[in-house]
């Protein structure tokens, strides 16, 4: 154990027993309080409601209950004044360890987080939410795996998630603020999804709802009988975070062994004004069982344009050339429908997006810029059925279309993906058995996901898994190829 690790490994096995600590205080708080509440309902088997109980003050009397509550106070003069509800506050307390099962053998993370979110409503029209994460991965101070910028990045984080204002009038609803806009139905994966930006810090691997970054933005929705109409404006934007050079997941990793030196400079990001600014709409309808909707996007790309270039070494140099990356965001317009129908217990659902002007990296070293242009049209098809009503699955066919493709494009004309998830419970589903597997076919490469989950309790599990990739280095997942894991996770929820 090197220095830095024998330093700080007191401090950290104090935090990792104060976290467990708070996880086991929990359970056996919950414990207790369900036994009490056992008890006083024996104590209580004739219990007769009145204007006195508590259930009365709160309003949460069963339907007939409340009518008569209605009549009681309707003349009250204080009636037309909407006093606020209570606060709430609820989350999630996690602790996340992986293990490298392929050389170097070492712990990747001992994550410990903490997701918190507090609600209530201002009237009976105007409602808030005020989420956010806190975490500490003690991996970086038990073991010298990664280096100082890695850590800086990923050893402590404090973020604002979900932040907004609710408001509700007639047939609109209306949020402002830190918020995630889910127009895609795709099942492990994103497609349609793409409002927010992603933390792809951990690839696709962590919960989607975990992965989206919150975008501040003024939603406006519409409702009318079957039809549904959005309207979003996003201020300015946000952008995908990524593994820095030396992470478990670093994008750039397939580049570093080859015959050039490399230059990769910060993304360029847009200033924080209107002129940056992103806009949506998303029209719905509901009719004879089949659910569609149509959607535009014109924003800021999430994934930033690596512009190339290439210059000559001096003689004698290791490599014979230098490629400076020097990436920047750019604009884009999109155009998408979805679809979901049932039949005969079957749903089926389909997602397809067209993109004006797609970046697209070409392979000529001649290319000043090495960036072509084309439109591209990505579609998915994908059904959801229950079998021997225990096992459910998800099949999805995936394909990216490009149409102006040029013999010195590193993507393929056409790139075709499939994926599969299954799960069942045994035991009332105390035990969860579940599988995600996806392979892209023009790369031959894949990611396998194996996990079983114990549900200790309705709001207490543990998870076993593993995350294992497969391919050669240029495909979307065989770059991970050595990166494959076990872990174990617990989930308290409270």
């Amino acid at each position: 154990m090197q220095i830095k690790t024998i330093k700080r490994f007191s401090g950290c096995i104090i935090v990792s027993m104060v976290f467990i600590s708070a996880l086991l205080v929990n359970l056996c708080f919950g414990l207790q309080v369900c036994g009490v509440m056992e008890a006083n309902t024996q104590e209580n088997k004739v219990f007769e409601i009145t204007d006195e109980t508590p259930d009365f003050l709160f309003n949460i009397l069963e339907d007939d209950s409340k009518a008569t509550h209605k009549e009681i106070i309707k003349d009250d003069p204080l009636d037309s004044i909407e006093a606020p509800s209570k606060l709430s506050m609820g989350g999630d307390l996690r602790n996340e360890t992986g293990y490298r099962i392929n050389k170097p053998h070492h712990f990747s993370k001992i994550k410990n987080s903490l997701n918190l979110e507090v609600s209530g409503d201002l009237s009976n029209t105007l409602s808030y939410v005020i989420g956010s994460r806190f975490s500490y991965d003690a991996v970086f101070d038990l073991t010298d795996n990664y280096n100082n910028t890695v850590e800086d990045d990923q050893r402590v984080r404090a973020d604002v998630r979900d932040a907004y204002l609710d408001l509700g009038f007639g047939n609109f609803d209306f949020r402002l603020g830190n918020q995630q806009i889910v127009w895609g139905q795709a099942v492990g994966l994103f497609f349609a999804d793409i409002v927010n930006p992603k933390d792809l810090r951990e690839y696709i691997l962590s919960d989607l709802d975990q992965i989206r970054i919150p975008v501040p933005a003024a939603n406006l929705e519409y409702y009318y009988n079957r039809f549904y109409f959005q309207m979003i404006f996003i201020p300015f934007p946000e952008f995908n975070e990524f593994g820095k050079q030396g992470s478990e997941f670093d994008f750039l990793r397939s580049l570093y062994n080859r015959n050039a030196d490399y230059v990769f400079n910060h993304p360029s990001e847009p200033s924080n004004s209107l002129d940056n600014s992103e806009v949506g709409f998303r029209f719905s309808q509901l009719a004879d069982g089949w659910d569609i909707s149509v959607f535009y996007l014109y924003d800021v790309y999430n994934f930033p344009v690596n512009y190339r270039r290439i210059a000559l070494n001096p003689s004698g140099s290791k490599h014979p050339v230098t490629i400076t990356y020097l990436p920047e965001y750019e604009r884009m317009h999109r155009l998408g429908t979805t679809f979901s129908k049932e039949v005969m217990d079957a749903i089926f659902k389909g997602e397809f997006i067209y993109s004006n002007n797609m970046f697209l990296q070409s392979s000529d070293p001649a290319d000043l810029d090495g960036i072509e242009k084309s439109d591209s049209f990505d579609w998915l098809l994908g059904v959801d059925y229950t079998f021997f009503n225990s096992l459910d699955t998800n099949f999805q066919f995936m394909q990216r279309i490009i149409f102006d493709h040029k013999d010195i494009m590193v993507q393929n004309k056409v790139a075709t993906s499939f994926s599969i998830w299954l799960k069942t419970g045994f035991y009332d589903n105390l035990i969860e058995p579940e599988l995600f597997f996806v392979s892209s076919i023009n790369q031959r490469d894949a990611l396998f996901r194996p996990k079983i989950i114990y549900n200790y309790r309705d709001n207490l599990k543990l998870i076993l898994g593993a995350d294992v990739f497969f391919g050669e280095l240029d495909g979307d997942f065989g770059v991970f190829d050595e990166n494959d894991r076990v872990y174990f996770e617990i989930l308290y929820k409270f």
